[in-house]
């Protein structure tokens, strides 16, 4: 999540954990995190909620990771944990003052250059104060634009605090026209558009953490007022299924070519096991030839008879153990690409439910996805 300071980064966090944390038949899925990592977000969500102050800007020291499990249930009424979100909460200012000599912003560094995906947090107050010609935002995000230009990750752009910008009259378009113009801002985004690695192109997608109607802009023009209605998280949860459809999509592709070698696997253990049981039907025929041997030896005739059907009471334990382990192995083989195939039921089921609502949220937001090898741009 690359967003400066202010630009709502744990606020969101703390919306999207409560909009995701009760399953909800229009999302498709639900998170958990650890009792006291979810203690601490369920406080943040009821400071947001409440009357009064804000939550507290993100201390520079300070640098949270949460681990959403992300888990399915499926039509069988089946649930599975197919996949975990990494959500790395930091201050903004090791964004937009770069000094790689301390450590936490060193490792903030790090993570951004090795995630999958970027979402890049564009302040909507900010964006508001750019159509009246203040340009800071373009400065600001030119810092983070460096960091992203650095990796490979899909990206795309959020726009927070959309309640502010709707109560202005705003649209998207009209937001992305004016942000398009400033000459950084557009050569970053097409840069980005070119050299996306996933043919999904680039988002623009409007959120607010608190709904509609919960505040209003104070008369210092930054100042964000609670009206003392209840927050209402409006797309929070759209980001990330834009950006796991891409994921789920390549995930899939792997899951697929796992499943070849394993069953290449399970035939190779099978031909094995068949051939111990052969061996361990043959046991008798074996201490048959054995007496047979010590009538005709003077060296085996020194080996009394018990101890020859010991040697083969030996041998078939052997045997056996060896064929029951092959069973299990067999069998463990098998699960796993059962559980597999369960598991890409649902996520297979996640990516048409989410493709749905992409394209509702499209719809209601024409012209939000930049398509690559499309036209890059065009203003209204």
């Amino acid at each position: 999540m690359l967003g400066p300071a202010e630009s709502g980064k744990t606020v969101y966090l703390a919306s999207l954990f409560r909009r995701l944390a009760i399953p909800r038949p229009d999302i498709g899925f639900h998170v958990q995190l650890p009792p006291e990592k979810s203690t601490v977000l369920n406080r943040i969500y009821q400071q947001i909620a409440s009357p009064g102050t804000w939550p507290d800007l993100t201390r520079t020291a300070a640098i949270d990771e949460w681990e959403f499990t992300c888990s399915v249930r499926t039509a069988r009424n089946q649930t599975f944990s197919p996949f975990s979100i990494r959500y790395l909460d930091y201050s903004g200012e090791h964004l937009t003052e770069l000094d790689e000599r301390v450590e936490g912003a060193k490792r903030v560094y790090s993570r951004i250059a090795e995630s999958e995906f970027l979402l890049v947090l564009v302040d909507g107050v900010k964006v508001l104060r750019f159509f009246d010609g203040d340009f800071r935002l373009a400065d600001d995000l030119l810092l983070v634009f460096s960091h992203m230009m650095k990796s490979q990750a899909i990206v795309h752009f959020v726009i927070t605090k959309w309640d502010v910008l709707a109560a202005a009259g705003h649209t998207l378009q009209a937001v992305m026209d004016c942000l398009m113009k400033h000459p950084d801002f557009k050569d970053g985004v097409e840069t980005q558009l070119r050299n996306n690695p996933v043919s999904g192109g680039v988002r623009f997608i409007p959120v607010s953490s608190v709904g509609l109607d919960f505040a209003a802009l104070g008369p210092d023009g930054r100042t964000m007022i609670k009206k003392g209605a209840f927050p209402t998280p409006l797309n929070v949860e759209v980001p990330f299924m834009a950006v796991l459809v891409d994921l789920f999509d390549a995930r899939l592709k792997e899951m697929e070519k796992m499943a070849a070698p394993e069953g290449q696997w399970i035939a190779q253990r099978s031909q094995t096991l068949k051939w111990v049981r052969g061996v361990k039907d043959k046991l008798p025929l074996v201490q048959a030839v054995l007496r047979t041997a010590a009538a005709k030896s003077p060296l085996m005739r020194m080996m009394p008879d018990h101890m020859v059907d010991a040697l083969g009471a030996y041998a078939e334990r052997k045997v056996s153990a060896y064929g029951e382990r092959l069973e299990r192995d067999i069998a463990q083989l098998r699960g796993r690409m059962l559980q597999v195939a369960s598991q890409k039921d649902a996520l297979t089921a996640l990516v048409a439910l989410f493709d749905a609502k992409l394209a509702e949220f499209e719809a209601e937001h024409p012209g939000s996805h930049l398509i690559k090898g499309g036209t890059p741009w065009t203003t209204t």
